[in-house]
């Protein structure tokens, strides 16, 4: 050996020594300063949520949302296996890590470069969530002392006691952290009660409780309950006939007949039995909101969860006084609107952050007769004539469309698409885009979204913020595909700032109990544009004239778009200007039975006079529309001639000089039809007309068969 290679072996031998000593130094450090494992499950701190002014919205947490814990002879066995089949299937016969496990998660997440997943045992995630809270996830010296702890606690417990203070620190979401506080939330039962199902849904949430919510994100619940189930298949703790005796996937997306119905009658099992759910949440303020934004720090802190153990001061987007002004809108708009009505909600954010300035996910949250404690500002419901405005954009985008371009709002037309009719029954003939999205007509809407091309409306649908699977039909775009209100705010939210893209979000900062900044979302990253200003303009230009034409007497101008679905199930009404987006519903919620419910005649824009227009006419002035040059086409600016008047209610025509043509005859559905108020006058007039206020598109309950086609309604 040559003294040049003794030379280099000498240094690369005394580096290794070095980084020896500097481990064993790191070792030996982290075990004199070692948490005492006895205090697992002794967390004592609260998390303070403060809305954007610093006023005090609700206190939760270990210490005023207090954790019911149970020994492990109080939780089901069916429940224990649960969760093992979800997190950690050979628990019983490992030690504190399982090497493969750790070994696959490296590779994938340093060579793949793909997100690892299930390289922690449940002693790991133990370890994690009831200590280190004040430790950042990277740090070397967190996960050498993670490591001494799990080897600590797996050598002195039996897998029992680790099982039972895991199950009993574990956050399910919804505010319920521990498995007793999350059988009382979802079942209204204690956990010595659970059933296959109920475990086997309860076990798939811990991965991503904010995600897999079985409220907020059903199909995510019942995609994580199937991997439950089979993987207690796998382990032999349940028959292959036990499992789909309760799962709500059975036979998977392409379910034969007999499965499909097994599908059904399973998720209506599981529905009905959330029913019984009782909510803990505190701040009376804003309970959805708080409920939200414990689910939002679980997902900002997925990889520290125990941060969530001790003191925090979270800093949010609401506003508390419109907040106010916005649970009043609701409830008291709900309580005159009868009409089988007894629910709403009301969402409002900044469409330039995408701040939540007001959430109500309810017309009233401690009343279990409408399932008050349901937010269905997360829920997914059908949008009906609310999604129209995708489709139109889509093609004035690629230029497939523009506002003038002619559609054909025809008896011939509607055959050739299935047989999709308005809520008139009428058919106005040839009529230009601008208008068709004007007067929401479902048949020219059903022509567009071809013309544009389904899968392309759906692309920028989703581009601009809509998060759920959107069916390939054509009756996507009358509004047949379920979408949630928060992601319809925010996708509306790149119409009125002029094309940019942004998500709705509620945390602004987060705070330790010693000062320091664990999370600061002040300044939120750009989320790109999805649309020019011109291309974005295209439509408000369209939609600023919606509420004259509609007969909805707001104080400021607005942009805005409603929607009813088939059967008066869902009333939507969203308006929104430079300053902000407003989406409002309404529906018939019944706390006794998941079944959707009808309403009377109840429309969007007749929603939108007892709810929008009193909420949008009691917030400041905002900003006025800036007209766009050089927009695709600035045709529509025609459409405001058709402003509401009290002098007379035909019913609209495609002729620009509307025709006094007689009311039609109710047919079975809807069983009274509106009509649209409109004039030739050009001033458009804020007074509310004296004819009965349609909602836009009425889309069908369910996609369209050959036996039952859509009938959408007016906006």
């Amino acid at each position: 050996m040559g003294r040049r290679t003794r030379r280099v072996v000498y240094i690369g031998l005394g580096v290794i020594g070095a980084l020896m000593l500097i481990m064993g130094g790191l070792v030996a450090y982290a075990a004199v300063t070692l948490p005492n494992i006895d205090d697992i499950g002794k967390a004592t701190g609260t998390i303070k949520i403060l809305d954007r002014n610093g006023q005090l919205i609700a206190e939760v947490g270990h210490d005023s949302q207090q954790r019911t814990v149970v020994p492990i002879n109080k939780i089901a066995p069916v429940m224990q296996q649960a969760i093992i089949a979800a997190e950690d299937r050979n628990f019983y016969n490992e030690g504190a890590f399982d090497l493969k496990r750790i070994a696959k998660a490296i590779v994938d997440d340093l060579i793949l470069r793909r997100p690892a997943y299930g390289a922690s045992t449940i002693t790991q995630q133990l370890v994690k969530q009831a200590f280190f809270g004040q430790v950042a996830s990277k740090d070397p010296l967190r996960k050498i002392r993670e490591a001494l702890l799990a080897q600590q606690i797996d050598s002195k417990w039996s897998k029992a006691q680790i099982l039972d203070e895991y199950l009993n620190i574990t956050y399910f979401g919804e505010n319920a952290y521990g498995i007793e506080n999350a059988s009382e939330r979802y079942f209204g039962k204690h956990a010595s009660e659970l059933t296959l199902s109920e475990a086997a849904l309860l076990a798939g949430l811990p991965e991503a409780p904010s995600f897999n919510d079985p409220y907020a994100n059903s199909t995510a619940a019942y995609g994580r309950m199937q991997y439950v189930l089979q993987g207690m298949v796998t382990m032999g703790s349940i028959t292959q006939a036990q499992a789909q005796a309760v799962d709500p996937l059975v036979g998977g997306s392409n379910p034969d007949p007999t499965q499909a119905a097994v599908q059904q009658a399973n998720q209506k099992a599981i529905q009905t039995d959330l029913l019984n759910g009782k909510n803990t949440v505190s701040g009376a303020a804003a309970p959805h909101f708080v409920q939200y934004i414990q689910d939002q720090l679980q997902a900002q802190f997925k990889d520290d969860p125990s941060y969530l153990n001790g003191s925090l001061v979270v800093t949010t987007t609401l506003d508390l006084a419109t907040q106010q002004k916005a649970q009043t809108a609701v409830h008291d708009g709900v309580a005159k609107l009868q009409r089988n009505a007894n629910n709403g909600a009301l969402l409002m954010i900044d469409p330039h952050t995408g701040d939540i300035i007001a959430m109500v996910g309810s017309a009233d949250f401690s009343n279990n007769a409408i399932a008050g404690q349901f937010n269905v500002v997360r829920a997914e419901r059908q949008p009906g004539s609310s999604f129209k405005p995708f489709v139109y954009e889509t093609g004035f985008k690629d230029g497939s469309l523009k506002p003038d371009s002619i559609l054909n709002d025809t008896r011939s037309q509607s055959q050739q698409l299935g047989g999709v009719q308005d809520f008139d029954r009428r058919f106005l003939g040839p009529i230009t885009a601008a208008r068709a999205l004007l007067l929401s007509r479902n048949v020219a809407t059903e022509q567009a979204m071809e013309i544009a091309g389904v899968d392309n409306v759906i692309n920028f649908a989703h581009s601009a913020g809509i998060t759920s699977p959107l069916a390939s039909n054509a009756s996507t775009g009358i509004g047949t595909s379920a979408v949630k209100m928060i992601d319809l705010a925010s996708a509306y939210g790149a119409f009125a700032n002029g094309g940019h893209k942004v998500t709705a979000r509620g945390i602004l900062k987060v705070v330790d109990g010693n000062g320091n900044v664990l999370a600061d979302n002040t300044h939120p990253a750009g989320e790109g544009d999805v649309m020019t200003p011109a291309q974005a303009w295209s439509i408000t230009n369209i939609l600023k004239n919606y509420a004259h034409t509609w007969g909805l007497p707001f104080k400021w101008q607005t942009a805005g778009k409603s929607g009813t679905t088939d059967n008066f199930v869902d009333a939507w009404y969203t308006a929104y200007t430079p300053d902000w987006v407003v989406s409002t519903w309404v529906g018939h919620t019944d706390g006794n039975n998941p079944a959707e419910v009808g309403m009377n005649n109840l429309f969007g824009t007749t929603m939108a006079q007892y709810i929008a227009v009193p909420f949008v006419n009691s917030l400041p002035k905002p900003s006025a529309f800036v007209p766009v040059t050089g927009s695709v086409s600035d045709c529509s600016s025609q459409d405001a001639s058709f402003a509401p008047s009290d002098s007379s209610c035909p019913t609209p025509t495609p002729s620009p000089t509307p025709l006094a043509t007689p009311t039609p005859t109710p047919t079975t559905e809807p069983s009274s039809s509106p009509t649209l108020c409109v004039t030739v006058s050009p001033s458009p007039s804020l007074q509310p007309s004296s004819c009965p206020s349609p909602s836009p598109s009425h889309a069908a309950a369910a996609a369209p068969t050959a036996s039952a086609q859509p009938v959408a309604g007016p906006p």
